[in-house]
């Protein structure tokens, strides 16, 4: 199961919504946002193609500019 911490960042004024579209994920935990509006997030899923295509989801949110991996660990999965 691979778990990943991202920094996701949004276009001025649009972290409020964002964070709360990023709750509503399964897979999803948000941990805060910085000053300046990038969100800290933690990804869970069960194989590194659901996180690809829950990372794609989260590209897809109004005002998100970027979605940048912080720390990836997937030494549990099935070789």
């Amino acid at each position: 199961m691979p778990i990943s911490g991202v920094v996701v960042t949004c276009a001025p004024g649009h972290s409020d919504s964002v964070v709360g579209e990023l709750a509503s994920f399964d897979g999803v935990e948000v941990h805060g946002v910085l000053p300046d509006g990038q969100i800290v997030a933690v990804l869970e899923a069960e194989s590194v193609d659901a996180e690809v295509s829950l990372v794609t989801r989260m590209h897809e949110i109004s005002g998100v500019a970027t979605v940048r991996l912080a720390y990836h660990n997937f030494e549990d999965l099935e070789q």
